[in-house]
């Protein structure tokens, strides 16, 4: 009895675990800003955000999977706006890129390009 109730116990454990590891990510949509964004010609697909200039430029970068069209965004955000009023920039006041990636990597990122 006492080892079927052991093995209930870890088979509960690891199922419990199995579903903590199975979240969905959230969904985040941010307005195209070239001025913000940069692009390389070398490098197709992937955006640069142009304030990492840390030393280690060209670590954190957005890659393009697909393109949609007529997604029903929620809201689109400012990307400029939300990394500033993130808490990662290091003792110089320069975006730290390892733990900016930390945080986007626990989400799904959309650039919404306007149509014009």
């Amino acid at each position: 009895m006492k080892t079927n109730f052991f093995i209930f116990l870890i088979i509960l454990f690891c199922n419990g675990f199995m579903l903590a590891q199975q979240k969905t990510k959230d969904t985040l949509f941010f307005k195209y800003d070239k001025k913000y964004i940069k692009t390389y010609d070398e490098i197709p697909k992937h955006y640069y955000i142009d304030e990492i200039s840390n030393g280690n430029n060209g670590i954190f970068f957005f890659k393009e999977i697909n393109i949609f069209n007529n997604i029903k965004e929620k809201k689109i955000l400012s990307l400029k706006k939300f990394v500033r009023n993130l808490n990662v920039y290091d003792k110089n006041h320069k975006i730290d890129d390892y733990e900016l990636a930390g945080l986007f990597n626990k989400n799904t990122v959309f650039l919404v390009r306007s149509k014009n």
